[in-house]
């Protein structure tokens, strides 16, 4: 098969593979017990921690480990939120956001807090009027991600921090598409999220980065682990390989984007007015990412076509499975509901080949002229 959904996950590199088994064999104790062999677990644990940091261009002691990247970002914003009560209840996201962002708002409405959603440009870029237009006196915290699973288009996260924290906002971005592919500044947000597995390390971790200058009031309570972040045992050897991971992926970024957005412009130049793309152009979108639409054909439709001819593509992202109603992200761009079930969604990572980049555009032209 050929895989073409690294959006959704990307498999475990034999680097992070080497790194977990090794850590899992040597360092299997809870950094959180006394003995001997935790304190060992204990000092690889703030050994990750600094790497990464470093890595980040942070302080150590602004990274927080999750489960995962939905629960870095629910932690993230709740526990953030909750400590601005005194200031205001007023929270703004776009509809762009992935499902994890857009259902901790609807908690958080549950919970007294008063939500807008910030419109974005046909483009799935954040409209700088629409912004300016619904921050009030009481608007307290901003969650828009550095770039959206099924829009691509990455966001200008220098105009947003110049513009939220003029009116004293904290900004929270969800970066977990973006880590190791783009450019990713941390001093212009006050939080981020990421996930693991979206960079060939295991699935169910999650990584937090919180500015230390900032108090935050834990969504649970009375907790030890993660400097009171969350509760539970950190899994160590999955840390371990996501440093490594995370390490390499910055050193070839440049590199690997560069060979990514020429396969971006071969794609659309080779499918020509059979696809339309959903966002914005190359360069200004994720090097990795397409979204488009695929004329005469439902998204379901030609996914399962390309299943069966050997190509691995998704409709929309994996955390909307199962869900009917039209993508809330494509709605927001100004589409349809019946136009956004033409869409599909093709990613490539770091183990693709111009191979499977050829029978990306064989498949999809044999298909769409049927």
């Amino acid at each position: 098969m050929h895989y073409f959904d690294y959006s959704s996950t990307s498999p475990m590199s034999e680097r992070a593979l080497t790194a977990y088994r090794e850590c899992a064999l040597e360092q299997f104790a809870n950094p959180m017990s006394a003995h001997t062999l935790g304190v060992h677990a204990e000092w690889h644990l703030h050994y990750y921690r600094e790497r990464i940091a470093t890595q980040l261009n942070v302080a150590k002691d602004a990274i927080y480990f999750t489960g995962s990247g939905s629960e870095a970002n629910f932690l993230a914003i709740v526990s953030l939120v909750r400590s601005l009560i005194h200031k205001g209840k007023h929270i703004l996201t776009t509809k762009t956001e992935h499902p994890s962002v857009l259902s901790t708002f609807l908690y958080l409405q549950t919970q007294g807090f008063d939500v807008d959603y910030v419109e974005v440009l046909p483009t799935g870029e954040v409209s700088i009027p629409s912004l300016l237009a619904v921050i009030r006196e009481d608007t307290v915290f901003c969650s828009v991600s550095i770039a959206a699973s099924e829009v691509g288009t990455i966001q200008n996260a220098h105009i947003l921090s110049e513009i939220l924290r003029s009116h004293d906002i904290l900004f929270h971005s969800d970066c977990v598409q973006g880590l190791g592919k783009i450019e990713i500044d941390l001093s212009l947000v006050d939080a981020a999220s990421f996930s693991a597995h979206k960079l060939y390390a295991p699935k169910g971790l999650g990584i937090i980065y919180l500015a230390p200058e900032h108090y935050f009031k834990p969504f649970l309570q009375a907790v030890t682990h993660e400097y009171g972040m969350r509760p539970g045992t950190v899994d160590l050897p999955a840390i371990a390989a996501f440093t490594v991971e995370l390490e390499h992926a910055l050193s070839i970024r440049e590199t690997l984007s560069t060979k990514h957005i020429r396969w971006q412009r071969s794609i659309l130049s080779e499918l020509g007015t059979d696809v339309s793309i959903v966002g914005t152009n190359p360069p200004n979108r994720l090097p990795f990412h397409l979204g488009m639409m695929v004329h005469g054909w439902s998204g379901q439709q030609f996914m399962l076509e390309c299943s069966r001819a050997g190509l691995c593509i998704a409709i929309g992202s994996a955390c909307r499975a199962g869900q009917a109603e039209p993508s809330k992200a494509l709605l927001a761009l100004g589409y349809t509901a019946e136009y956004t079930q033409q869409y599909v969604r093709v990613t490539f990572g770091e183990p693709t080949t111009s191979e499977d980049i050829s029978f990306l555009i064989q498949t999809f032209k044999t298909i769409l002229t049927r």
